[in-house]
């Protein structure tokens, strides 16, 4: 019987020894050892010395999203248009991503709109024979719409992460 080692190199022989005694399969013994690998590993961190001041930094400057209108800085909850606007004020790329955001929404809220419209006219006028074109261009126009808007959350996402990077720029200037 192996010794008892605390050596990674030492347990993973134990654990092999252990499986062969119980005639585990080849199979049990190599979860068994992979489970055992990888509860071994340890995540790294930045040291406390050079973090906590720009983890400081970063937690009282940068913003996170939380819908469309609403963000959250240095732990503070902050709604509407006006005051996002205001945010992107550090970062002229990111704004300017931010306002074609803002109409890349509209555009495909206007193509909802229009197929909602559209449905229901079809419904109100009572004609059977377009309605089966009114339901395939207003789900045609769902489609369109949901892709606009998905883009246009792409847009502001990367608008606000051009921003919190400008913002991360700024520390060297504070300081």
């Amino acid at each position: 019987m192996p010794t008892h080692s605390t050596s990674a190199r030492g347990k993973t022989l134990n654990l092999i020894y252990f499986c062969k005694q119980r005639r585990l399969s080849q199979i049990t013994a190599a979860f068994f050892i992979w489970l055992f690998i990888s509860g071994n590993t340890q995540a790294q961190t930045v040291s406390d010395t050079l973090g906590t001041p720009l983890k400081k930094w970063y937690d009282k400057e940068t913003i996170y999203l939380q819908g469309s209108n609403r963000y959250v800085k240095n732990n503070m909850l902050y709604a509407g248009h006006k005051s996002l606007l205001r945010e992107f004020s550090i970062s002229e790329g990111g704004l300017q991503l931010y306002l074609k955001s803002r109409r890349t929404r509209n555009i495909g809220l206007a193509i909802s709109i229009a197929g909602s419209a559209g449905t229901i006219v079809s419904l109100i006028s009572g004609n059977r024979d377009h309605l089966r074109k009114f339901f395939w261009v207003s789900l045609g126009s769902g489609v369109i719409s949901s892709a606009v808007t998905m883009h246009a959350n792409n847009q502001r996402d990367q608008a606000v992460w051009l921003r919190n990077r400008d913002a991360m720029f700024l520390i060297d200037a504070n300081n």
